[in-house]
């Protein structure tokens, strides 16, 4: 039997059940920061707190006209009906859900309790109190939308090695359906060869510690395994874990078939490497033969009348240095590829002055190297490969004994540009691309031995250590600028990242 309270005049509008409430009763109300209402059992308003009235709208002379239900938003009318009923027979209700609407049409979500009030076995009126939880409401509904919607792989899940609540994420990735998930151990679903390290990342979340990092594989109901990476946290002083979990299988895969390649490629290049080492010794010794071969056939010639078979033999032993410089500029193009040289302080206008020495130019010729060259840290062999071509290439293609070449330089953003520029004939416009090309050469090779790989070494030198060259002629004397980093890569990661 539900306790029953004496109420004298519960058709009194505007006042708590019971006649005009005890002023401190009713200071109590409505000072309340909660919503206060009490209804007749014809669900009619009796009372209503301040609170009530300013959150809803509606002033204190209105509500004698109201209905309850015509507070209640639509969509919550038959849950509130049914929850009057019970009230209304003598149950408290505790945990009531429902939303009002306030006179300007807006939805207000609330959660509270009520209570009936009775005489003589007839309820009189009912007495309930509300807090307002629309913020929260919508603030779970988004955490809700989240846990459905987000493409990781989200979990509750319990150190006894079962998952207790899993988001539709699981079901899509795995195969799955939520009660399977739920029903077994979350062991079953994992790779044997992973089930132990699992098994110690449960014992670290069980002792309060979180497990970020961890990769393991889960089989899918088509019995594949899907790589996952797991972030989980314990909720201290229970045995919930709450996890997030991210499928990196065709990352994986993709990195696996990276490093597949990679071992390939690497095998290729020893291959490679040691075909081209051989071909050159083997491609030389012959040449080496033919020429000595040249030299004992000029020897046994006769002095007279056999100037036009010294000059065939002359020609032979050309074309055969041809063929050595070509053999010898192949090999040093493919090295180009591969070398790596660590760097160490640089003084180019030292390095100039040796290369104008080691290329031996004619006496009248000129190799200058104009004040302000730098010095600085940079592998010093690939760049003087690249100024020893170019500076050889200045004088070889020049068309006078006295010609002059200057090598200057200067510091561009993150890089110094060096020109090598000359005074000889110059380079057509046509082909200023075209020289550092493969095999390339501007004139024909009985008037000028090479082997036309010199500019394309050179691009590859320049453009491996992340400059680029190009070349400016417009009529007489050509300039080649390039540029080179100021810095080392290895040397400008660490100014970046000092941590490292």
């Amino acid at each position: 039997m539900p306790k029953r309270s004496k109420v004298r005049d519960p058709s009194v509008p505007g006042v708590w059940p019971g006649g005009a409430a005890p002023g401190l009763f009713r200071d109590l109300c409505e000072n309340a920061n909660d919503l206060i209402q009490s209804v007749s059992p014809e669900g009619r308003l009796l009372y209503v707190n301040r609170a009530w009235r300013e959150t809803l709208g509606f002033g204190e002379s209105e509500i004698a006209g109201l209905d309850v239900i015509d507070v209640v938003h639509p969509d919550s009318r038959d849950h509130c009906r049914a929850a009057l009923r019970e009230v209304m027979s003598g149950k408290t209700l505790g945990d009531l859900e429902f939303a009002f609407r306030t006179k300007d049409g807006r939805r207000v979500e609330v959660s509270g309790s009520a209570r009936s009030w009775f005489e003589n076995g007839q309820p009189l009126a009912t007495s309930g109190i509300f807090r307002q939880v629309t913020a929260e409401k919508h603030l779970k509904e988004e955490r809700d939308r989240l846990f459905e919607l987000s493409l990781d792989l989200l979990c509750v899940a319990g150190t006894d090695g079962y998952f207790k609540q899993v988001n539709p994420a699981f079901e899509r990735v795995l195969g799955y359906s939520r009660e399977e998930l739920l029903s077994r151990s979350f062991l079953d679903f994992v790779h044997p060869d992973d089930r132990a390290r699992t098994l110690e990342a449960i014992a670290v979340l069980a002792q309060g510690h979180p497990v970020v990092d961890f990769k393991n594989r889960y089989r899918a109901r088509d019995g594949s395994y899907h790589w996952l990476a797991w972030r989980s946290a314990p909720l201290s002083g229970t045995h919930v874990v709450y996890a997030v979990a991210r499928d990196f299988t065709e990352e994986r895969q993709a990195q696996e078939v990276i490093v597949r390649q990679a071992e390939a490629l690497a095998r290729s290049n020893a291959d490679l490497e040691q075909f081209v080492y051989a071909a050159s010794h083997d491609l030389r010794a012959p040449l080496r033969t033919i020429g000595q071969l040249a030299d004992w056939i000029e020897e046994q010639v006769p002095g007279e009348g056999t100037e036009k078979i010294r000059e065939y033999l002359a020609l032979l032993r050309q074309r055969v240095g041809r063929m050595e410089t070509l053999i010898g500029d192949l090999l040093e193009y493919h090295r180009a590829e591969h070398a790596a040289t660590a760097p160490t302080r640089v003084d180019t206008t030292s390095l100039v002055r040796n290369l104008a020495t080691l290329l031996a130019p004619p006496d009248e010729f000129r190799i200058h190297a104009e004040p302000g060259l730098p010095v600085f840290e940079a592998p010093r062999a690939p760049l003087e490969l690249v100024l020893r071509n170019l500076i050889s290439n200045a004088i070889k293609h020049h068309d006078r004994r006295d010609g002059r070449v200057s090598v200057s330089g200067r510091r561009l953003d993150g890089f110094y540009e060096f020109v090598v520029a000359d005074d000889g004939p110059g380079i057509p416009r046509d082909h200023q691309e075209r020289i550092f090309g493969m095999f390339q050469q501007l004139r024909p090779r009985d008037r000028l031995e090479g082997s036309g790989i010199g500019l394309a070494l050179v691009r590859k030198i320049v453009v491996r250590h992340g400059g680029a060259i190009r070349v400016v002629s417009d009529g007489r004397g050509a300039a080649f600028h390039f540029t080179w980093p100021a810095v080392p890569p290895s040397a400008a990661d660490d100014e970046h990242d000092p941590g490292r």
